[in-house]
């Protein structure tokens, strides 16, 4: 049996400001919890499905909080979906403390910021292939969707608690141009270079800027990045965010030593 603080932990932690205030973020589903537990993140328990703990995925689970020496408490399969926030979930949940941003320049390394990108599977799905393709950081400044967003951490399978986050300069709800002196900022754009012909394919700084979903980025980043395109058949003018993010991370990171 749960205890009732648990509970109702489970329940505040659905809202960005109490996830803020307790610097915790829940993992939802067999295949991000298993995330969490072989990343650098304090999984501090885990709450399983009793009957789910029987099958395969969920022996799984065990398995690697035992060897994290993490507490895993078990309840009825349907009470522990009653926590979760996805569609259709499966009833494992671990509670995560989430690291505090460090503050690095942006000048040295390869990092992704999504400005403004506000749905959380883009975000996600974003976070994910900056993993995949081994960027060193996310810089994700205010305005945009807490990368603690339950979707969030689903969408990225996990990747979230494997890569850095990084304090975004400035404050206040953009970042400002002066800010990000001395950075090698690089934005999407049809009329843009060529990703795949930029100087900075396999090259170790810059700081990949992928905007709003409708709105695109605030004109005084785009005035301060270098447009760089992926090329596309006549007709079609744009992509969805973060398969335009992904593609242009793979084209800027395939020739890397």
């Amino acid at each position: 049996m749960i205890s009732k603080s648990r509970t109702r932990l489970l329940r505040r932690l659905a809202a960005r400001r109490m996830r803020e205030r307790e610097g915790l973020a829940l993992a939802e589903g067999p295949r991000v919890v298993r995330e969490a537990l072989r990343s650098p993140a304090r999984v501090l328990w885990t709450v399983i499905g009793a009957e789910y703990a029987g099958s395969e995925p969920g022996r799984r689970v065990l398995a690697d909080c035992g060897k994290r020496g993490v507490e895993v408490e078990a309840l009825p399969d349907r009470e522990v979906t009653e926590f979760a926030s996805t569609d259709s979930p499966q009833p494992v949940i671990a509670c995560v403390s989430t690291p505090v941003a460090v503050r690095v320049p942006l000048s040295h390394g390869r990092y992704l910021m999504p400005l403004g990108v506000q749905i959380p599977g883009n975000l996600g799905t974003l976070i994910r292939s900056a993993w995949a393709f081994g960027l060193d950081g996310l810089v994700v400044p205010a305005g945009t969707v807490d990368p603690w967003n339950p979707k969030v951490v689903r969408a990225s399978a996990g990747a979230v608690f494997h890569v850095p986050q990084i304090a975004a300069p400035g404050s206040g709800s953009s970042v400002p141009g002066d800010a990000m002196a001395g950075v090698n900022l690089l934005c999407a754009d049809p009329g843009g270079v060529p990703a795949d012909q930029v100087a900075e394919v396999g090259a170790r700084d810059w700081v990949l800027v992928v905007g709003n979903e409708t709105g695109g980025l605030p004109a005084h980043i785009v005035r301060r990045a270098r447009a760089i395109s992926i090329p596309m058949r006549p007709g079609v003018d744009s992509l969805n965010v973060a398969v335009a993010g992904s593609i242009l991370m793979h084209l800027l990171t395939r020739h890397t030593p």
